[in-house]
Parts: structure tokens; sequence; C-alpha cells
């Protein structure tokens, strides 16, 4: 059985760098038994996971934070949701989507929602012709200044995101002899890999590896699927859908359906009678 997936944070204070590294076998696991994307379309949601899930690093506590592709060339909708506290869910559409695109053109949304804030903070970035990382370090560049690489392995369900820590030393000033990523990355590059080869989920051999070299372990985190969705919910939902049209023309004459959660697969029984109380409760 595998461990349970986590975030890992870890710094290297003498050169200004930090590692967050994502152990995401159990997590991909899941996903994999959830959505029936096959071949080359599961290995795009794969990389688009261990991707995306890097942003939780920045979020603060109580914050929730979705991550959405509204690609047109090649056409799909990738939806990443996460929280603080590691939690996460996820879609990719349509459901037999079979590439592997290596870049694409459309939106990307953002989408944060902060304790008592009732209205979200959104932004939507036009992208052509970008990969996946390429959207996830620019907007780790232009939304929380950080000069970041992306690194997914082959090997095993993990990622690396290094980061470059400001150039401001203690008198806020700014210190311009620092070597770079790029430079640093090449530094470390053997031993970073020779890391996700060996595809540990084991909390200590993870964090020997990093102490190796030089790497202080600051946080980690469990992440893990979960999907918020509900009977009631699900009710408000097909409420919502019956507004616009008939209950007949909803329910194709019948007295119940089945609404599923595109996140989950979860099914849920709807009737008629419980659609009418809704709409009439709304109209009181």
């Amino acid at each position: 059985m595998l461990a349970q997936s986590r975030l890992y944070n870890f710094i290297d204070s003498e050169n200004g760098f930090t590692i967050s590294f994502l152990e995401g076998q159990k997590v991909i696991q899941e996903l994999a038994m959830i959505h029936d994307v096959k071949g080359m379309g599961f290995n795009f949601f794969r990389d688009s996971v261990l991707s995306g899930l890097q942003l939780i690093n920045y979020l603060k506590p109580s914050e929730n934070f979705g991550f959405f592709i509204d690609s047109e060339d090649p056409y799909f909708r990738l939806k990443i949701e996460m929280n603080f506290d590691g939690y996460m869910r996820t879609l990719l559409l349509p459901a037999n989507f079979e590439e592997n695109p290596k870049k694409f053109s459309g939106n990307v949304r953002l989408v944060k929602i902060m304790p008592n804030n009732h209205a979200p903070y959104q932004s939507v970035i036009a992208v052509k012709n970008k990969s996946l990382k390429d959207i996830v370090n620019n907007v780790l560049k232009d939304s929380y200044q950080m000069n970041s690489k992306v690194i997914i392995s082959e090997d095993s369900d993990q990622s690396i995101l290094i980061s470059r820590l400001p150039d401001i030393n203690v008198n806020k000033k700014e210190v311009t002899d620092r070597i770079n990523l790029d430079e640093y990355y090449q530094s470390i590059q053997t031993q970073l890999h020779e890391i996700l080869k060996i595809g540990s989920t084991e909390y200590e051999t993870i964090t020997n590896e990093f102490k190796k070299i030089n790497f202080e372990l600051l946080t980690s985190k469990d992440i893990e699927f979960k999907c918020n969705c509900s009977r009631e919910r699900m009710l408000t939902g097909v409420a919502s859908v019956a507004r616009g049209t008939t209950l007949d023309d909803l329910f194709d004459g019948k007295k119940s359906l089945e609404a599923k959660c595109d996140y989950c697969n979860t099914n849920y029984l709807i009737t008629i009678e419980e659609i009418e109380e809704i709409i009439k409760i709304s109209k009181q």
C-alpha cells in the first residue's frame, strides 16, 4: 500500500534556493482509478497534476485556489482545485482525451478564494503555443515574483520545483553576484534526478536524500484527493438548470434522474419531487 502523497519544502540557505518536492504516487493512482483517461491523455493529465499542485506552496491558511486551462488548440478543459490544507480535486475533459500536447493555445484562469472574502480573485491569461511548465513558471514569476523551474520525473509520479530566493540582503539591498537558477540547477541536476529515479514514498528516505545535498527540511504536508461534492449541492445544481427549462424535458418524462460529479464520478439519484420542492421554496 502506497504512503499518503506529501509535499516537502526544503531550503539551501547558503545559496538562497528552495526546493518543493511533490511525492504524488498515491494521488496519481487514485486519479487513474477515478477518471477514464487513458494512454497519452493520462500522461498529460499526470504531468498537469504534478505541475499544478506545486502552486499549493503559495497558498495561505484557509485559502483555496483553482488552476483552469481552457485550451482551443488542441481542445481540452483541465481543472485543478486545491487548498492550503493539501486537499485537491481535478478533471480533464473530454474524458476520452488521447493527446499529450507539448504546446497548446487558449486561456488559463486563476481563481483564488480567500477567507472572509465573498468575491474571489480571478485573472485570465491568454497563452499561445505554451507548455504546462512554461505556464506554471510564468504564474510564479508574475504573481509571486518567484524565479522557478519545474521538473517532472520520468520514473515515478513525483515533481520538483526549484525556486531562487530574491536577491535581497539583510539591508534590503539588491545582491547581484549570486548564481542564477539555470547554473544552480546544472550544479545539482544529477543528484535531483537520482532522487527521482529512486522513487521512494518514505518520509525518512526522502528527507535524508535531500540532506545529502545540503537541503534542510522546512515543512511538509499530506496531499490528498478530496471532493467536496454532496447530494445537497447536486440538488441545487439540478434545480438551477430546471429553471431554464421544463421539468418534463429535464427529466425526460421520468420520475428521477442520475446526476454525476465530474470530479469524483459519484452518482446521485435526484427525484422530480425534490426539484419541485426546491423551486417552490425559492418562489416563496
